[in-house]
């Protein structure tokens, strides 16, 4: 099978640190889309967050341990190799572009719900198979409903648990001295530990 014949997804972001949510969301995405691969594509200047805490190569070490055991899922370093903004429209049409078709997109429920703010989002909508994992209990059906008009492939409900975890949670409670056991790839659990106790 050729890289242009294979289905592939991307799920990017901060990771700041990778967490047990993202492992659960990626594992379900390859399962659901029937995918050949997942692109995990850390942001390297992620425009709609403030600065991230570890560094972009801390991060791409503590992915690369985080999926050590998933042959599928491929850690790249596109975005820093690109460099300035860390744009999905940007990242959407190169992996395109090499693989000759629109990759399946994998976005938190509150981001979809925000994505009106993202830049050229119309053209984002339009270009790749958004696939959105439940952040919320009840689903916000207004702000999809709002999304028609620009979406061309139709979202997808990603058929997944509630993912309430997050990496500014496990950030907090490294800060306040409480455990996160549990919440990261126990591969990696003391480095977060170490890491964020010497960065706050």
């Amino acid at each position: 099978m050729s890289i242009k014949s294979k289905k592939y997804g991307i799920f990017g972001g901060s990771f700041d640190p990778i967490h047990n949510g993202h492992l659960t969301v990626a594992a379900y995405a390859l399962e659901a889309l029937k995918l050949d691969f997942l692109y995990i594509i850390p942001a390297f200047n992620p425009p709609h967050k403030e600065r991230v805490k570890a560094s972009f190569n801390k991060r791409v070490e503590w992915l690369r341990k985080a999926f050590t055991s998933e042959k599928r899922a491929v850690i790249s370093t596109y975005e820093a190799e690109k460099g300035g903004p860390s744009y999905t429209i940007d990242t959407v049409r190169h992996f395109s572009k090499k693989h000759g078709a629109p990759p399946y997109l994998i976005l938190g429920e509150d981001s979809l719900k925000n994505i009106k703010s993202w830049y050229r989002f119309q053209e984002l909508l339009k270009e790749a198979f958004i696939v959105v994992y439940p952040r919320y209990k009840r689903r916000a059906s207004y702000a999809y409903d709002s999304l028609k008009s620009y979406e061309k492939r139709g979202i997808i409900f990603l058929n997944a648990p509630l993912i309430q975890l997050s990496a500014t949670e496990i950030r907090h409670r490294v800060e306040t001295k409480k455990s996160i056991l549990g919440m990261v790839p126990e591969s990696i659990l003391l480095e977060v530990i170490a890491f964020y106790e010497r960065n706050f």
